[in-house]
């Protein structure tokens, strides 16, 4: 099993709503797109100081899998259309569990 994890840090203007959007769209990618084991997000808890915004988990039998994913059209729209525009810094990693 593969597990890709992606943290986000967004823009200091972004309103509550756009963090809302950015959720709603990757309930929809994922509720559509088939080519995983399970996906989780979700928003900072504000726990500590210093973290990111808002966190992905997506988990793949293989890497062929991760990168089927990875170049899928609708997952490269879903972040040109709304993580993009609104990122200030992005952080991933990909390792086997």
């Amino acid at each position: 099993m593969l597990r890709h994890c992606v943290v986000f840090k967004f823009r200091p203007d972004i309103t509550p709503g756009d963090i809302v959007a950015i959720g709603g769209a990757v309930d929809d990618f994922y509720s559509s797109y088939q080519g995983f084991s399970s996906a989780h997000h979700g928003v900072d808890l504000g726990i500590r100081e210093g973290n990111y915004d808002f966190g992905i988990t997506v988990d793949f039998e293989d890497r062929k899998q991760y990168l089927q994913y990875a170049e899928d059209p609708a997952h490269l729209e879903l972040i040109a259309k709304y993580i993009a525009p609104n990122l200030v810094a992005r952080a991933a990693v990909q390792f086997e569990f």
